[in-house]
């Protein structure tokens, strides 16, 4: 019975801790650009960070900040849906170290968006 606990209890936290660390591969302040259908260069601030194991954040411009909404990290890829001027986007970023490159997506447009995370 014991040694069944104690099982469970390491398996518990192998699982929890696979969990911290995937959220913290996203953790942290990122300088990133939109590129818009027409080619203009969107900047972004993107601040991921662990909220009792949970990934949390927002994504902000000059305009204002929003939080993003139902982030989740599947292997390196960040994926989340932010709104913007009215629209709500999802974001498809894959991390590479401190590096994150990928696709937004919404009704009216779609296109590249790329980061790298502040030291």
């Amino acid at each position: 019975m014991t040694a069944l606990v104690l099982t469970r209890a390491a398996i518990l936290a192998v699982i929890l801790t696979g969990a911290l660390t995937a959220a913290s591969v996203a953790a942290g302040v990122w300088d990133c650009t939109a590129i818009t259908p027409d080619g203009e260069a969107l900047k972004f601030t993107l601040k991921i960070q662990e909220e009792g194991g949970r990934i949390a954040g927002t994504i902000e411009d000059a305009r204002g900040s929003t939080k993003i909404v139902d982030p989740r990290l599947e292997d390196s890829t960040l994926i989340f849906k932010a709104d913007y001027d009215g629209a709500t986007y999802t974001l498809e970023l894959k991390i590479s170290g401190d590096k994150l490159e990928g696709t937004y997506k919404g009704e009216t447009a779609s296109g590249q968006f790329k980061g790298a995370r502040k030291p």
